[in-house]
């Protein structure tokens, strides 16, 4: 098993930001078939070989996400595009 874990500041509101990430699993559900819910601030999320949360906070998102076996080898392309999402999700 293997561990991502990003921690990063955002400039949005709460609201804002929880707004964007519930779009952004959204249109992850549909390519990858990622379930997802809400547990207060964290988004939970789940799919075959991984799972994980997104915690949004007053200025800050934290993610920690579980690889299997099967996704280990690609975490840093996953990680790459985490960061570029949330670059978009910022900018937004």
């Amino acid at each position: 098993m293997s561990l991502i874990h990003i921690k990063r500041d955002h400039h949005l509101t709460r609201d804002a930001a929880r707004a964007r990430v519930e779009e952004m699993a959204s249109k992850l559900k549909d390519e990858f078939k990622l379930e997802h819910s809400w547990d207060d601030d964290v988004l939970r999320f789940k799919r075959s070989g991984a799972s994980g949360a997104i915690g949004v906070g007053e200025k800050t998102l934290e993610i920690k996400i579980k690889l299997g076996l099967v996704l280990a080898p690609m975490k840093k392309n996953i990680e790459q595009a985490i960061q570029k999402n949330l670059d978009d999700l910022d900018a937004g």
